[in-house]
Order: structure tokens, then C-alpha cells, then sequence
């Protein structure tokens, strides 16, 4: 299950930052904020132990969270890569959830609005 965040009127506010906003300025915070969910998103992931998981990897959960840019530096993305993440997101009926992604995303989400705007108030 992935969980994917639609904002309608992305293109024309694109457009209007891009005529008064270098590209680059943009870009910079887009990487920064991206870099600062994936610590967040890793900090918060769940480790077993050898008590929890015995003889088992410990850390794979955390290890598999990466970042990625596209757009030309306008998007981070933040992905978990192991194949039962969304399990530890969101919990099964065997397992209570241990939200690590989305309470990082709401944290960072705040800090990238205020950057966002600190830099248009700057620029514009």
C-alpha cells in the first residue's frame, strides 16, 4: 500500500515560483527538507532486537530508507525499500502499527512550508 498526497494547483504555483524564484533557491530547499524527512523517517523506524527477532538482521527497516530527487530538483521523494514497510507503517491484523513515515512527514511537512515561504518573502 502506498500513500500518495494529491495537491491540486501545483503547476500554476510552479509557474509563478519559477518566474520569481530562481530554480536553483527552490531546488535547495525541495533537497534539504527531503534529507531532513529521511533522518526523521529513520530516527522514528522501529529496529527489532535479538529479543524480538532472534538470530535475525536487526536495522534493515532503517537502513532501506532512501531518498530520491526528480523534476529537475522540485521533488523528493522519501521511500522505504524492504518489502513489509508498509506492514510496520500501518500494522495487520497480527501486528499493531509503528508509524515511523508519516509521523515524520507531518513534522517535516510544517518545516518545509515555512521554508518555502521564508524563501518567497525573500525573493518576491
Amino acid at each position: 500500500m502506498k500513500c500518495k498526497i494529491d495537491m491540486r494547483g501545483l503547476n500554476q504555483l510552479q509557474k509563478k515560483l519559477l518566474k520569481g524564484v530562481s530554480h536553483d533557491k527552490i531546488s535547495q530547499v525541495v533537497r534539504l527538507n527531503t534529507a531532513e524527512l529521511t533522518q526523521k523517517a529513520k530516527d522514528m523506524a522501529p529496529v527489532s532486537t535479538e529479543k524480538t527477532n532472534p538470530g535475525g538482521a536487526h536495522g534493515q527497516l532503517k537502513r532501506s530508507i532512501i531518498p530520491s530527487m526528480g523534476s529537475g530538483g522540485l521533488v523528493g521523494k522519501v521511500n522505504a525499500t524492504v518489502d513489509y514497510a508498509e506492514y510496520v507503517e500501518m500494522g495487520t491484523r497480527f501486528m499493531a502499527a509503528q508509524p515511523y513515515m508519516k509521523p515524520a512527514f507531518d513534522q517535516q511537512k510544517e518545516i518545509f512550508l515555512k521554508d518555502m515561504k521564508k524563501l518567497l518573502m525573500k525573493e518576491l
